[in-house]
Protein backbone atom coordinates (compact mmCIF):
# COMPACT_ATOMS: atom_id res chain seq x y z
CA UNK A 1 0.00 0.00 0.00
CA UNK A 2 2.78 2.02 -0.59
CA UNK A 3 2.40 5.30 -2.82
CA UNK A 4 0.36 8.73 -2.99
CA UNK A 5 -3.05 10.09 -2.44
CA UNK A 6 -4.78 12.36 -1.43
CA UNK A 7 -6.96 10.96 1.26
CA UNK A 8 -6.41 9.02 4.53
CA UNK A 9 -6.10 6.08 3.32
CA UNK A 10 -3.88 6.11 0.89
CA UNK A 11 -0.32 4.50 0.72
CA UNK A 12 2.23 5.58 -1.48
CA UNK A 13 5.12 6.08 -4.10
CA UNK A 14 7.25 9.36 -4.11
CA UNK A 15 6.08 12.06 -5.75
CA UNK A 16 9.17 13.83 -8.15
CA UNK A 17 7.77 17.51 -7.47
CA UNK A 18 9.54 18.08 -3.55
CA UNK A 19 10.38 14.53 -2.77
CA UNK A 20 6.83 12.69 -1.39
CA UNK A 21 4.15 15.36 -1.80
CA UNK A 22 1.08 13.29 -0.89
CA UNK A 23 0.43 10.11 1.29
CA UNK A 24 -2.57 8.61 2.49
CA UNK A 25 -2.83 6.27 5.81
CA UNK A 26 -5.35 4.16 7.01
CA UNK A 27 -8.38 6.90 6.17
CA UNK A 28 -6.31 10.01 6.55
CA UNK A 29 -4.31 12.15 4.14
CA UNK A 30 -0.68 14.28 4.30
CA UNK A 31 -0.09 16.71 1.61
CA UNK A 32 2.99 18.85 1.37
CA UNK A 33 2.67 21.53 -0.90
CA UNK A 34 4.94 23.74 -3.45
CA UNK A 35 5.72 26.02 -0.60
CA UNK A 36 6.91 23.50 1.77
CA UNK A 37 3.99 23.47 4.72
CA UNK A 38 2.18 20.40 5.33
CA UNK A 39 -1.55 19.84 5.44
CA UNK A 40 -3.58 16.86 6.85
CA UNK A 41 -6.99 15.82 6.15
CA UNK A 42 -9.47 12.91 6.79
CA UNK A 43 -9.96 10.72 9.58
CA UNK A 44 -8.68 11.61 13.09
CA UNK A 45 -9.29 9.38 16.06
CA UNK A 46 -5.21 9.22 17.31
CA UNK A 47 -4.35 12.76 15.90
CA UNK A 48 -3.21 11.66 12.82
CA UNK A 49 -3.85 15.06 11.45
CA UNK A 50 -1.41 16.49 13.52
CA UNK A 51 -3.91 19.69 13.82
CA UNK A 52 -4.16 19.32 18.12
CA UNK A 53 -7.33 17.93 18.23
CA UNK A 54 -8.90 14.53 17.74
CA UNK A 55 -11.37 15.70 15.18
CA UNK A 56 -12.24 14.69 11.53
CA UNK A 57 -11.51 16.65 8.86
CA UNK A 58 -13.10 17.04 5.48
CA UNK A 59 -11.22 19.72 4.47
CA UNK A 60 -7.13 20.83 4.80
CA UNK A 61 -6.05 22.02 8.11
CA UNK A 62 -2.85 22.86 8.13
CA UNK A 63 -0.05 21.03 10.23
CA UNK A 64 0.95 25.02 11.95
CA UNK A 65 3.97 23.09 14.48
CA UNK A 66 5.90 21.91 11.45
CA UNK A 67 8.89 23.97 10.06
CA UNK A 68 9.16 23.82 6.30
CA UNK A 69 9.43 20.39 5.22
CA UNK A 70 10.79 18.48 2.67
CA UNK A 71 9.14 14.79 2.47
CA UNK A 72 6.11 13.69 4.04
CA UNK A 73 4.91 9.85 4.48
CA UNK A 74 2.22 7.69 6.58
CA UNK A 75 1.39 5.12 8.33
CA UNK A 76 -1.53 2.59 9.34
CA UNK A 77 -2.79 5.67 11.84
CA UNK A 78 0.18 8.20 12.08
CA UNK A 79 2.25 10.48 10.20
CA UNK A 80 5.74 11.29 9.43
CA UNK A 81 7.27 14.28 7.91
CA UNK A 82 10.94 15.31 7.00
CA UNK A 83 11.76 19.23 7.37
CA UNK A 84 14.67 21.39 5.63
CA UNK A 85 17.40 20.41 8.22
CA UNK A 86 16.80 16.50 7.43
CA UNK A 87 15.13 15.69 11.05
CA UNK A 88 11.76 13.76 11.34
CA UNK A 89 8.86 14.53 12.77
CA UNK A 90 6.17 12.37 14.07
CA UNK A 91 2.51 12.52 15.15
CA UNK A 92 -0.40 9.69 15.24
CA UNK A 93 -0.91 6.77 16.83
CA UNK A 94 1.99 5.28 18.65
CA UNK A 95 0.81 1.89 20.31
CA UNK A 96 3.83 0.03 19.43
CA UNK A 97 6.55 2.63 19.13
CA UNK A 98 5.95 4.16 15.81
CA UNK A 99 6.15 7.62 16.86
CA UNK A 100 9.54 6.92 18.45
CA UNK A 101 8.84 8.36 21.68
CA UNK A 102 9.44 6.54 24.78
CA UNK A 103 5.80 6.90 26.40
CA UNK A 104 2.91 4.72 25.10
CA UNK A 105 0.77 8.37 23.91
CA UNK A 106 -0.74 9.04 20.92
CA UNK A 107 0.24 12.67 19.71
CA UNK A 108 -1.97 15.24 18.12
CA UNK A 109 0.88 17.32 17.31
CA UNK A 110 4.09 16.39 15.57
CA UNK A 111 7.27 15.41 17.98
CA UNK A 112 10.77 15.56 16.79
CA UNK A 113 12.52 12.45 16.90
CA UNK A 114 15.59 12.65 19.02
CA UNK A 115 18.99 11.08 17.55
CA UNK A 116 17.99 10.85 14.24
CA UNK A 117 19.42 13.08 11.31
CA UNK A 118 20.75 13.27 7.70
CA UNK A 119 17.20 11.88 6.95
CA UNK A 120 16.10 12.40 2.98
CA UNK A 121 12.83 10.64 3.25
CA UNK A 122 10.86 8.52 5.47
CA UNK A 123 7.91 5.80 5.21
CA UNK A 124 5.20 4.68 7.17
CA UNK A 125 4.19 0.93 7.67
CA UNK A 126 1.37 -0.52 9.49
CA UNK A 127 2.46 0.14 12.86
CA UNK A 128 6.53 0.90 12.08
CA UNK A 129 8.11 3.78 10.47
CA UNK A 130 11.20 3.69 8.53
CA UNK A 131 13.83 6.13 7.48
CA UNK A 132 16.50 6.99 4.93
CA UNK A 133 19.59 8.54 5.41
CA UNK A 134 21.96 10.53 2.89
CA UNK A 135 24.59 7.62 3.39
CA UNK A 136 22.32 5.47 2.42
CA UNK A 137 21.43 3.51 5.54
CA UNK A 138 17.52 2.79 6.49
CA UNK A 139 16.94 3.05 10.29
CA UNK A 140 13.12 1.57 11.50
CA UNK A 141 11.20 1.50 14.91
CA UNK A 142 8.09 0.32 16.03
CA UNK A 143 6.40 -2.73 15.32
CA UNK A 144 8.72 -5.75 14.62
CA UNK A 145 6.62 -9.20 15.03
CA UNK A 146 7.27 -10.16 11.09
CA UNK A 147 10.70 -9.00 11.47
CA UNK A 148 9.64 -5.19 9.56
CA UNK A 149 12.24 -3.44 11.11
CA UNK A 150 14.96 -5.56 9.43
CA UNK A 151 17.47 -4.75 12.58
CA UNK A 152 17.60 -8.97 12.94
CA UNK A 153 15.29 -9.80 15.54
CA UNK A 154 11.40 -10.05 16.19
CA UNK A 155 11.51 -7.55 19.21
CA UNK A 156 9.56 -4.24 19.14
CA UNK A 157 11.40 -0.94 19.25
CA UNK A 158 10.61 2.66 20.40
CA UNK A 159 13.95 3.99 19.07
CA UNK A 160 15.58 4.09 15.54
CA UNK A 161 17.62 0.83 14.48
CA UNK A 162 19.62 0.20 11.80
CA UNK A 163 18.33 -2.43 9.24
CA UNK A 164 20.73 -5.32 8.62
CA UNK A 165 21.92 -5.84 4.93
CA UNK A 166 20.23 -2.32 3.30
CA UNK A 167 23.00 -0.28 1.72
CA UNK A 168 23.54 2.49 -0.84
CA UNK A 169 19.96 2.62 -0.80
CA UNK A 170 18.19 5.33 -2.68
CA UNK A 171 14.43 4.74 -1.99
CA UNK A 172 12.36 3.22 0.06
CA UNK A 173 8.36 1.57 0.01
CA UNK A 174 6.22 0.22 3.24
CA UNK A 175 2.78 0.41 3.91
CA UNK A 176 1.99 -3.13 5.74
CA UNK A 177 4.37 -5.59 7.17
CA UNK A 178 7.04 -5.63 5.55
CA UNK A 179 9.21 -3.38 3.47
CA UNK A 180 11.17 -2.77 0.01
CA UNK A 181 14.42 -1.15 -0.32
CA UNK A 182 15.76 0.09 -3.52
CA UNK A 183 19.50 0.61 -3.92
CA UNK A 184 21.97 2.96 -6.50
CA UNK A 185 22.42 0.02 -8.62
CA UNK A 186 18.91 -0.98 -9.61
CA UNK A 187 18.63 -3.88 -7.47
CA UNK A 188 15.53 -4.22 -4.66
CA UNK A 189 16.02 -5.47 -0.91
CA UNK A 190 13.19 -6.80 1.75
CA UNK A 191 12.47 -7.81 4.85
CA UNK A 192 9.35 -8.50 7.32
CA UNK A 193 6.60 -10.28 6.64
CA UNK A 194 6.59 -12.94 3.42
CA UNK A 195 3.56 -15.03 3.76
CA UNK A 196 2.43 -14.42 0.20
CA UNK A 197 6.09 -14.23 -1.18
CA UNK A 198 6.13 -10.00 -1.36
CA UNK A 199 9.80 -10.74 -0.44
CA UNK A 200 10.53 -11.82 -3.85
CA UNK A 201 12.89 -14.09 -2.85
CA UNK A 202 11.06 -17.23 -3.56
CA UNK A 203 10.02 -18.30 -0.21
CA UNK A 204 7.29 -17.96 1.85
CA UNK A 205 9.50 -17.35 5.19
CA UNK A 206 10.06 -13.90 6.88
CA UNK A 207 13.18 -11.74 7.09
CA UNK A 208 14.40 -10.38 9.76
CA UNK A 209 17.30 -8.43 7.47
CA UNK A 210 17.02 -7.68 4.02
CA UNK A 211 17.60 -9.88 1.49
CA UNK A 212 17.63 -9.54 -2.67
CA UNK A 213 14.64 -9.60 -4.54
CA UNK A 214 15.58 -11.95 -7.16
CA UNK A 215 15.72 -11.89 -10.90
CA UNK A 216 15.01 -8.22 -10.74
CA UNK A 217 17.77 -5.79 -11.96
CA UNK A 218 17.69 -1.82 -13.39
CA UNK A 219 14.74 -0.99 -11.13
CA UNK A 220 14.22 2.94 -10.96
CA UNK A 221 11.29 2.57 -8.71
CA UNK A 222 9.56 0.11 -6.28
CA UNK A 223 5.97 0.50 -4.11
CA UNK A 224 3.99 -1.96 -1.85
CA UNK A 225 0.46 -2.84 -1.24
CA UNK A 226 -0.59 -4.93 1.59
CA UNK A 227 0.92 -7.69 0.11
CA UNK A 228 1.88 -7.06 -2.69
CA UNK A 229 4.83 -5.60 -4.50
CA UNK A 230 5.79 -3.56 -7.69
CA UNK A 231 8.66 -2.25 -9.06
CA UNK A 232 9.86 -0.16 -12.46
CA UNK A 233 13.05 -0.87 -14.66
CA UNK A 234 14.87 1.64 -16.83
CA UNK A 235 13.16 0.14 -19.63
CA UNK A 236 9.70 1.32 -18.83
CA UNK A 237 8.16 -2.19 -17.70
CA UNK A 238 6.33 -3.03 -14.73
CA UNK A 239 7.30 -6.09 -12.47
CA UNK A 240 4.99 -7.71 -10.02
CA UNK A 241 4.74 -10.12 -7.04
CA UNK A 242 3.24 -11.36 -4.16
CA UNK A 243 -0.98 -11.57 -3.31
CA UNK A 244 -3.14 -11.36 -5.93
CA UNK A 245 -6.78 -12.53 -4.60
CA UNK A 246 -8.09 -8.96 -6.98
CA UNK A 247 -5.73 -9.47 -9.96
CA UNK A 248 -3.60 -6.75 -8.50
CA UNK A 249 -0.51 -8.44 -9.99
CA UNK A 250 -1.84 -7.05 -13.57
CA UNK A 251 -0.98 -10.74 -15.05
CA UNK A 252 -4.25 -11.59 -16.17
CA UNK A 253 -5.47 -14.16 -13.20
CA UNK A 254 -5.53 -14.62 -9.40
CA UNK A 255 -2.42 -16.53 -8.58
CA UNK A 256 0.23 -15.41 -6.68
CA UNK A 257 3.65 -14.78 -7.78
CA UNK A 258 6.90 -15.59 -5.11
CA UNK A 259 8.92 -13.83 -7.57
CA UNK A 260 8.72 -10.74 -9.89
CA UNK A 261 6.40 -10.93 -13.16
CA UNK A 262 6.25 -9.04 -15.93
CA UNK A 263 3.28 -6.87 -16.80
CA UNK A 264 1.72 -7.41 -20.44
CA UNK A 265 -0.14 -4.53 -22.52
CA UNK A 266 1.16 -1.02 -20.89
CA UNK A 267 3.10 1.13 -22.83
CA UNK A 268 5.88 3.07 -21.36
CA UNK A 269 5.63 3.75 -18.04
CA UNK A 270 7.47 6.74 -16.09
CA UNK A 271 6.05 6.14 -12.80
CA UNK A 272 3.87 3.03 -10.37
CA UNK A 273 2.22 3.22 -7.14
CA UNK A 274 -0.13 0.33 -4.88
CA UNK A 275 -2.81 0.88 -3.52
CA UNK A 276 -3.58 -2.25 -0.73
CA UNK A 277 -5.05 -4.03 -3.29
CA UNK A 278 -5.27 -2.04 -6.81
CA UNK A 279 -2.19 -0.32 -8.52
CA UNK A 280 -1.41 2.53 -10.63
CA UNK A 281 0.99 3.37 -13.56
CA UNK A 282 1.34 6.53 -15.24
CA UNK A 283 2.98 6.34 -19.09
CA UNK A 284 4.75 8.88 -20.79
CA UNK A 285 1.95 10.33 -22.36
CA UNK A 286 0.58 11.54 -19.12
CA UNK A 287 -2.02 8.73 -19.08
CA UNK A 288 -3.08 7.02 -16.20
CA UNK A 289 -3.48 3.10 -15.83
CA UNK A 290 -5.24 1.00 -13.04
CA UNK A 291 -5.85 -2.72 -12.26
CA UNK A 292 -6.72 -5.06 -8.92
CA UNK A 293 -9.67 -4.52 -6.62
CA UNK A 294 -12.29 -1.61 -7.59
CA UNK A 295 -14.99 -2.75 -5.20
CA UNK A 296 -14.67 1.25 -3.78
CA UNK A 297 -13.85 2.68 -6.83
CA UNK A 298 -10.02 3.15 -6.98
CA UNK A 299 -9.77 2.10 -10.57
CA UNK A 300 -11.89 4.99 -11.64
CA UNK A 301 -13.68 3.45 -14.32
CA UNK A 302 -17.16 4.32 -12.93
CA UNK A 303 -17.54 0.83 -12.04
CA UNK A 304 -16.44 -1.42 -8.76
CA UNK A 305 -15.73 -4.52 -11.27
CA UNK A 306 -12.14 -5.60 -10.21
CA UNK A 307 -9.73 -6.76 -13.38
CA UNK A 308 -6.97 -8.82 -13.29
CA UNK A 309 -5.48 -6.36 -16.51
CA UNK A 310 -4.33 -2.84 -16.59
CA UNK A 311 -7.26 -0.47 -18.15
CA UNK A 312 -7.05 2.74 -18.98
CA UNK A 313 -8.76 5.47 -16.83
CA UNK A 314 -10.14 8.54 -18.46
CA UNK A 315 -7.61 11.42 -17.04
CA UNK A 316 -4.36 12.76 -19.41
CA UNK A 317 -1.97 15.76 -18.74
CA UNK A 318 -0.92 13.90 -15.35
CA UNK A 319 2.66 14.22 -13.80
CA UNK A 320 2.00 12.17 -10.42
CA UNK A 321 0.25 9.41 -9.29
CA UNK A 322 -0.63 7.66 -6.10
CA UNK A 323 -2.91 5.02 -4.38
CA UNK A 324 -4.23 4.55 -0.97
CA UNK A 325 -6.20 1.66 1.14
CA UNK A 326 -8.86 2.19 -1.33
CA UNK A 327 -8.30 5.13 -3.33
CA UNK A 328 -5.86 6.85 -5.50
CA UNK A 329 -4.75 10.12 -6.79
CA UNK A 330 -3.48 12.11 -9.83
CA UNK A 331 -2.00 15.11 -10.31
CA UNK A 332 -1.82 17.12 -13.44
CA UNK A 333 0.48 20.00 -15.22
CA UNK A 334 -1.73 23.00 -13.78
CA UNK A 335 -0.98 21.59 -10.37
CA UNK A 336 -4.69 20.38 -10.00
CA UNK A 337 -5.41 17.03 -7.47
CA UNK A 338 -7.71 14.11 -8.76
CA UNK A 339 -8.94 11.61 -6.52
CA UNK A 340 -11.18 8.74 -6.82
CA UNK A 341 -12.25 5.68 -4.45
CA UNK A 342 -13.70 5.67 -0.99
CA UNK A 343 -14.05 8.46 0.89
CA UNK A 344 -16.03 7.07 4.38
CA UNK A 345 -13.91 9.74 6.71
CA UNK A 346 -13.96 12.64 3.76
CA UNK A 347 -10.51 11.79 2.97
CA UNK A 348 -10.56 12.74 -0.60
CA UNK A 349 -10.49 16.20 -0.03
CA UNK A 350 -13.82 17.15 -2.05
CA UNK A 351 -16.01 18.43 0.98
CA UNK A 352 -17.93 15.64 1.33
CA UNK A 353 -18.41 11.77 2.39
CA UNK A 354 -18.91 10.78 -1.29
CA UNK A 355 -17.39 7.92 -2.85
CA UNK A 356 -16.21 8.45 -6.41
CA UNK A 357 -16.33 6.12 -9.20
CA UNK A 358 -14.19 8.32 -11.35
CA UNK A 359 -11.88 11.00 -10.88
CA UNK A 360 -13.01 14.62 -9.70
CA UNK A 361 -11.04 17.45 -8.14
CA UNK A 362 -10.05 17.90 -4.54
CA UNK A 363 -10.41 21.35 -2.78
CA UNK A 364 -6.61 21.74 -2.67
CA UNK A 365 -4.27 22.52 -5.23
CA UNK A 366 -0.38 21.42 -4.82
CA UNK A 367 0.15 25.11 -4.91
CA UNK A 368 -1.31 25.00 -1.68
CA UNK A 369 -4.56 26.95 -2.73
CA UNK A 370 -8.10 26.21 -2.19
CA UNK A 371 -9.92 25.94 -6.02
CA UNK A 372 -13.44 25.57 -4.93
CA UNK A 373 -15.39 24.67 -8.42
CA UNK A 374 -19.17 24.79 -8.95
CA UNK A 375 -18.92 20.68 -8.35
CA UNK A 376 -17.87 21.53 -5.11
CA UNK A 377 -20.28 23.84 -3.83
CA UNK A 378 -23.27 22.16 -5.42
CA UNK A 379 -22.30 18.78 -3.08
CA UNK A 380 -20.54 20.03 -0.53
CA UNK A 381 -21.28 19.10 3.22
CA UNK A 382 -22.18 21.85 5.11
CA UNK A 383 -19.34 21.09 7.95
CA UNK A 384 -16.97 22.15 4.87
CA UNK A 385 -19.04 24.84 3.79
CA UNK A 386 -19.15 26.16 7.22
CA UNK A 387 -15.23 25.77 7.47
CA UNK A 388 -14.66 26.71 3.98
CA UNK A 389 -16.95 29.48 3.54
CA UNK A 390 -17.86 31.24 6.74
CA UNK A 391 -21.21 30.99 9.11
CA UNK A 392 -23.09 33.40 6.91
CA UNK A 393 -23.38 31.73 3.82
CA UNK A 394 -23.93 28.51 4.97
CA UNK A 395 -26.82 29.68 7.70
CA UNK A 396 -28.45 32.29 5.44
CA UNK A 397 -30.16 29.70 3.04
CA UNK A 398 -33.02 26.74 4.08
CA UNK A 399 -31.40 23.08 4.47
CA UNK A 400 -32.33 22.41 1.02
CA UNK A 401 -30.11 25.05 -0.60
CA UNK A 402 -27.30 23.66 1.65
CA UNK A 403 -27.64 20.51 0.40
CA UNK A 404 -27.64 22.32 -3.35
CA UNK A 405 -26.59 26.05 -2.87
CA UNK A 406 -26.70 28.30 -5.73
CA UNK A 407 -23.53 29.03 -7.40
CA UNK A 408 -21.66 31.83 -6.64
CA UNK A 409 -20.02 32.08 -10.18
CA UNK A 410 -19.82 30.26 -12.76
CA UNK A 411 -16.30 29.41 -13.23
CA UNK A 412 -13.95 27.81 -10.02
CA UNK A 413 -12.81 30.57 -7.15
CA UNK A 414 -9.43 30.31 -6.22
CA UNK A 415 -8.35 31.56 -2.54
CA UNK A 416 -5.26 31.25 -0.66
CA UNK A 417 -5.54 28.47 1.93
CA UNK A 418 -4.10 30.52 4.74
CA UNK A 419 -7.61 32.80 4.79
CA UNK A 420 -10.13 30.63 4.89
CA UNK A 421 -12.02 30.09 8.00
CA UNK A 422 -11.27 27.30 10.46
CA UNK A 423 -13.97 25.82 12.67
CA UNK A 424 -12.70 26.77 16.68
CA UNK A 425 -10.53 24.00 17.66
CA UNK A 426 -10.47 22.89 21.89
CA UNK A 427 -7.84 23.93 24.01
CA UNK A 428 -4.81 21.21 22.61
CA UNK A 429 -3.37 20.31 26.21
CA UNK A 430 -6.83 19.41 27.49
CA UNK A 431 -7.99 17.66 24.39
CA UNK A 432 -4.64 15.16 24.63
CA UNK A 433 -5.16 14.66 27.99
CA UNK A 434 -8.78 13.36 27.47
CA UNK A 435 -7.40 11.64 25.23
CA UNK A 436 -5.00 9.39 27.02
CA UNK A 437 -6.50 9.36 30.25
CA UNK A 438 -6.15 5.97 30.73
CA UNK A 439 -2.69 5.86 30.78
CA UNK A 440 -1.92 8.81 32.51
CA UNK A 441 -4.58 7.50 35.41
CA UNK A 442 -2.72 4.61 35.50
CA UNK A 443 0.43 6.39 35.12
CA UNK A 444 -0.84 8.60 38.20
CA UNK A 445 -1.69 5.23 40.42
CA UNK A 446 1.59 3.46 39.63
CA UNK A 447 3.49 6.03 40.98
CA UNK A 448 1.42 6.91 43.79
CA UNK A 449 1.65 2.95 44.64
CA UNK A 450 5.44 3.51 44.39
CA UNK A 451 5.28 6.18 46.96
CA UNK A 452 3.27 3.65 49.28
CA UNK A 453 5.12 1.37 48.99
CA UNK A 454 8.65 2.83 49.23
CA UNK A 455 7.33 4.81 52.52
CA UNK A 456 6.42 1.60 54.11
CA UNK A 457 9.47 0.16 53.32
CA UNK A 458 11.73 2.66 55.02
CA UNK A 459 8.90 2.00 57.89
CA UNK A 460 10.17 -1.71 57.91
CA UNK A 461 6.56 -2.53 57.38
CA UNK A 462 8.17 -5.14 54.18
CA UNK A 463 9.48 -7.60 54.34
CA UNK A 464 12.45 -8.96 51.75
CA UNK A 465 10.36 -11.19 50.29
CA UNK A 466 7.47 -8.40 49.94
CA UNK A 467 9.67 -6.02 48.43
CA UNK A 468 10.46 -9.42 45.86
CA UNK A 469 6.91 -9.59 45.22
Amino acid sequence: MKSIIFISTFLGIAFSLSGQCIDGGNQHTIILTRDSSVWTIGKNEFGELGDSTFERRIYPVKVKSLPKCTFVSRGYKHSIAVDAQNRVWTWGWNNYGQLASELPLDYNYPQLVEGLDDVTAVEGGHWHTLALKKDGTVWSWGHNYYGELGNGNREHSEKPQQVVGAHDIIQIASVGYYTLALDKNGKVWGWGDNNYGQLGDGTHELKTHAVKVKNLESVVAVATGWHHSMALKADGTVWMWGDNPYGQLGVGDYEDRLLPQKIRGLPRIVKIACGSWHALALDENGVVWAWGRNENGMLGNGSETNSTIPIRTSLGNITDIGAGCFQSVAIDKKGQIWVWGENWNGQLGIGNYERMHKPALALLTIDGRMHIHNSHLKKMHPEARIALLGNNLATSQSESKIEKPELVSNTPTELPIAAIAVLPRPDPFMNFVRHNKKFLVSFLLNILLGVVLYRKYREGKLSHVQKME
